[in-house]
This record gives C-alpha cells, sequence and structure tokens, in this order.
C-alpha cells in the first residue's frame, strides 16, 4: 500500500512539473513573463538562478546556458547579469514586466520587454524566443537601451 502511494504521489508531482512547464510557455508572452518573474523573485531571495539548473531549464535553451557557461569562463568573464543586463536590480521587476512588440515566425519569436522598478529603476531589453518541443524558451536576451 505505502508503495501505491508513493508512486501515486511521485506521479501526480511529475505530471502537474510537466503541466506547469506548458502552462508557462504556452506563447512567448507567457514565458517572459513567467520567467522574469521566477528569475527575479530568485534574485531577491539571494538564490542564484543560474544555479537552479532544472528550473532555468523550464525558460532557457540549453544552447543558451552553455553560451552563458562559456562567457562566465571566458578570460573577461560575465560584465553584470546576462538576463537583465545589468549589474543591480530592482525586486519590483518581477511584477512589473511589459512585453510590447511580439513577432513571431514559425518556431521563432522576439520580443521587447521593459522591466520597470522604483525610481526610475528600469531594463529595457530585447529576448529571443525558440520553441522545442512545443514550448517556448528564452534563446538570447540583449539590451535595448533604457
Amino acid at each position: 500500500m505505502k508503495r501505491i502511494v508513493a508512486l501515486v504521489s511521485v506521479t501526480a508531482f511529475t505530471m502537474t512539473g510537466q503541466i506547469r512547464a506548458a502552462e508557462s510557455a504556452a506563447t512567448p508572452e507567457d514565458c517572459i513573463r513567467n520567467f522574469y518573474h521566477w528569475y527575479v523573485t530568485n534574485l531577491v531571495a539571494d538564490r542564484d538562478p543560474m544555479k537552479q539548473r532544472s528550473e532555468i531549464r523550464r525558460y532557457a535553451t540549453e544552447r543558451l546556458l552553455k553560451e552563458i557557461d562559456k562567457i562566465v569562463k571566458g578570460p573577461d568573464g560575465l560584465d553584470g547579469d546576462y538576463f537583465v543586463d545589468a549589474q543591480d536590480f530592482d525586486p519590483l521587476w518581477a511584477k512589473n514586466i511589459s512585453i510590447s512588440d511580439v513577432k513571431t515566425t514559425g518556431d521563432k519569436s522576439n520580443a521587447q520587454v521593459r522591466l520597470n522598478g522604483s525610481k526610475g529603476m528600469r531594463k529595457n531589453l530585447m529576448v529571443h524566443l525558440v520553441k522545442e518541443a512545443g514550448t517556448w524558451k528564452v534563446d538570447k536576451v540583449r539590451g535595448a537601451g533604457d
């Protein structure tokens, strides 16, 4: 009986994670909004999102994660946070995510993203996404001026 309960619990947990991942990236906008909410919330809690590999893989492509790892280990390293294009962040960014100019062609999409914070602290980003196995994922981020 304990085995059945454990099996049902594991199955339910796994299915919930799969459903949550699918829901989180049904559209490029969903992926961006859910990713930045998760990412900034972790920064605020002083948890390094890049060390949470299974979670970040829900939102970012493996190609991008390998590229970031390569940059970090390179001679110049990474000056600031790749995903927010800044050295500092504002906790309000997790709740103030504006997405505009979404352009989607097939399995590729890009959008303008603005993270709005207090006292004019904001970041403008161009976020590129690709669809992998039916799920939108971030594949490139670059600053778009402030």
